[in-house]
């Protein structure tokens, strides 16, 4: 009576199939190459199974299952399937010793490979699906977190499938782990910049001064943040080069964040020709104002258009005042709205803007000048008006969507 199945199977399989070939009887090589199929059936149907429940339970996450179909999950759960459906059914095949340590040892490894490829695959899309939920939130920091996550379980996933892997190939993990407390401290001293970069990831972390997507300028570099990973934050330069920038220079570096600010300065001359009538540039200047007030994206409560100071060649009036945009796109498209209107602001006046020259002026004793007194309600309201006149026929009054890249 038999007591295994290799035994129910030599009482049934033909007598030459029973002889030794190479280390095995015949019928433990048919046995062999029939475990293969049927690992290879499972890992094909695993395969189809995997990727039909992940697109369906990542439909509503469009990043997540982008990823999936670049990264292909299916493919590492399939072959660690197949990897476990062989360790499970070899020994049904009464294998010699020696031939079960050696297949042991292979298909441990697959696993341990699989296992790995598979948690690296799925890190990814972790982050990806951490990734679309923290784009819905008002919060930034969560933006932040999202790629340090993701880094940190592959390190993790890393870490345990290197143990396993070690255990697998018969090496002692308890005295490896002995030897590398006896090296400490030199690992200590060596690992000194990559602890003082994790620190200060904690610290940007905790205190903010940036977010993904931020214009910043720290130190002599200056771009858009990236991302913030475990060691070091990486900045886009606007001449589209990646710069890394260890953590732990963030500590002891200003930070200046431009993405930061709610108003954006223009503060500018505009030089005019010495010959320009008083009350024309009264005029000009309350126009100015009078575009300040009405263009779109403004800001309102706060600004300056004043005469103030005699240059070597013209008149100079102060331009002081802000734009309250979102970009740097918008910012520059709205203050060259202002500046065209301010053209043709200055030609219906009248106005004209000096250059360098030299003149020789050659006169009698002049007249006596009629004198405009400051402040004439008819001067501001024809600087006014003609302000408008200008906004009307430009269309400046309008205000448009930001601009996107």
């Amino acid at each position: 009576m038999s007591n295994t199945f290799a035994d129910w199977i030599r009482e049934r399989v033909p007598e030459f199939l029973r002889s030794p070939f190479f280390v095995l009887e015949g019928w433990q090589w048919l046995g062999l190459v029939a475990i293969v199929l049927a690992g290879v059936i499972i890992d094909r149907i695993v395969r189809y199974a995997a990727a039909f429940w992940l697109r369906r339970l990542l439909a509503n996450n469009t990043a997540a299952l982008e990823l999936e179909k670049e990264i292909h999950l299916e493919q590492p759960l399939g072959i660690l399937a197949m990897a476990i459906a062989w360790s499970g059914m070899l020994h049904l095949l009464d294998l010699p010793v020696g031939a079960v340590s050696i297949l042991t040892v292979a298909v441990k490894l697959i696993i341990a490979v699989a296992g790995v490829w598979a948690s690296y695959r799925v890190a990814d899309l972790l982050g990806a699906w951490l990734a679309t939920m923290a784009a819905r939130t008002e919060s930034t920091l969560d933006d932040l977190l999202v790629p340090m996550i993701r880094r940190a379980l592959k390190i993790i996933v890393t870490a345990f499938g290197l143990v396993f892997i070690a255990q697998n190939l018969d090496v002692d993990v308890t005295s490896l782990l002995a030897g590398l407390g006896i090296g400490g401290l030199a690992f200590a001293l060596a690992a000194k910049d990559t602890v003082e970069n994790l620190f200060g990831s904690f610290t940007v972390l905790a205190d903010r001064p940036f977010k993904i997507g931020d214009w910043v300028v720290i130190g002599d570099l200056e771009g858009t943040v990236e991302e913030l990973g475990l060691r070091s934050t990486r900045i886009r330069t606007f001449y589209n080069s990646l710069i890394t920038i260890p953590n732990s220079n963030l500590v002891n570096t200003a930070v200046d964040n431009y993405g930061e600010r709610q108003y954006r300065r223009i503060s500018t001359a505009l030089g005019v020709q010495y010959d320009t009538p008083p009350a024309t540039i009264e005029a000009f200047c309350e126009g100015i104002r009078e575009l300040i007030r009405n263009h779109p994206y403004t800001r309102k409560d706060f600004y300056m258009v004043y005469f103030d100071r005699f240059d070597a060649f013209s008149l100079g009036i102060r331009l002081y005042c802000f734009h309250e945009v979102p970009d740097w796109g918008t910012e520059l498209r709205e203050r060259q709205r202002l500046y065209i209107d301010i053209l043709h602001l200055a030609k219906k006046l009248g106005v004209e803007f000096a250059f360098p020259t030299q003149t020789l002026h050659v006169s009698s004793l002049p007249d006596t000048p009629q004198i405009v007194p400051p402040g004439d309600p008819a001067t501001l309201v024809a600087g006014i008006e003609a302000a408008k006149q200008v906004m009307d026929r430009t269309g400046s009054t309008g205000r448009e969507e930001p601009v996107k890249f």
